[in-house]
């Protein structure tokens, strides 16, 4: 059977486009060339987890040791401690930390003082530019026993006794969703108000006329335009539920609180480096992987089916 020809028309009108287009090919150009470099060349060591790695011998002539590294964390008690507490820390920033920036984007989105809501908006978005460790620094002195202002404020008005919150398993969880929200919301607020200033103005002017005060204007204006952006910055956090932040979890976490604090970030890095066991913490990884995108795909057709949009 004779294969189908591109005829001259067709190729010139390719060629026309490649040449109008060449600018965002190399604009895209750097972008490729780091995503291929730091994401997919280093794809290569997910060889490890099938070996019994070793530095000397390297990948090619290290032992195969087939799925052995994946029963050994899998029937550890210590992996499904953590991989229990990764699973409850994302569930409370999915479920709290979440809403935050799309609640401060409708306040935002309503305050009629031009001056006051970029001034509100800058100092939002200060935290995300700041080091965990700085942000860690900070939690430790304000939520200190001794003289934090939060343990200073909760004695003298109601009479409590000093807490210490990064010492205590009950506070531990609540205090890396509250320092999450506070270092992210400003920064994740800007894809709502990015997507709120695209709303036809004539929708308020009409809910207005209909009667409608600004509760009503945000709840069946404001926030239907928000649908999208909104699941897709969802099924992206869902497909991270088993990345929580290795530095917040590192720096706040202390001995005392290792038992609801231990991701499995921190499972990783010391088993990896502390105890050099490279094969069963790529397999660690890879097995984190494997999870995170069958739970994206999962979140993704679940939201085509609930909501009639998904991101593919």
């Amino acid at each position: 059977m004779a294969k189908a020809r591109t005829s001259p028309r067709a190729r010139g009108r390719l060629r026309f486009r490649a040449s109008r287009d060449l600018p965002l090919y190399l604009l895209l150009l750097p972008g490729f060339v780091v995503l291929l470099v730091f994401c997919y060349i280093p794809m290569y060591g997910v060889i490890i987890a099938f070996q019994n790695y070793s530095p000397f011998k390297g990948i090619l002539n290290s032992e195969w040791t087939g799925f052995a590294n994946f029963v050994f964390f899998l029937t550890n008690p210590a992996f499904f401690k953590v991989f229990r507490n990764t699973l409850i820390i994302s569930s409370y920033f999915i479920i709290f930390a979440f809403p935050a920036p799309i609640i401060l984007a409708l306040c935002l989105n309503e305050i009629g003082n031009m001056a006051f809501k970029r001034v509100t908006q800058t100092i939002s978005y200060l935290p995300y530019f700041v080091s965990w460790v700085v942000v860690a620094s900070l939690a430790i002195n304000i939520l200190s026993p001794e003289s934090g202002l939060v343990n200073l404020f909760l004695h003298s008005v109601f009479g409590v006794e000093p807490i210490y919150f990064l010492g205590d398993s009950s506070y531990f969880r609540g205090v890396l969703t509250v320092s999450a929200i506070w270092k992210d919301i400003g920064i994740r607020s800007v894809y709502y108000l990015a997507t709120l200033a695209t709303v036809d103005p004539q929708l308020y002017e009409a809910a207005e006329i209909d009667g409608a005060n600004i509760f009503m204007k945000t709840w069946y204006v404001s926030i239907p335009s928000l649908r999208h952006i909104a699941i897709i910055l969802l099924l992206l956090q869902i497909g991270n539920v088993l990345n929580v932040s290795f530095e917040q979890v590192f720096l706040l976490s202390t001995p005392l609180v290792m038992d609801v604090g231990d991701v499995i970030s921190t499972y990783t890095y010391r088993m990896g480096i502390a105890q050099a066991q490279f094969s069963k913490t790529t397999a660690v990884g890879l097995t984190q992987s494997v999870i995170n995108f069958a739970l994206i795909f999962s979140a993704n057709r679940l939201s085509r089916k609930l909501a009639g949009w998904s991101m593919w």
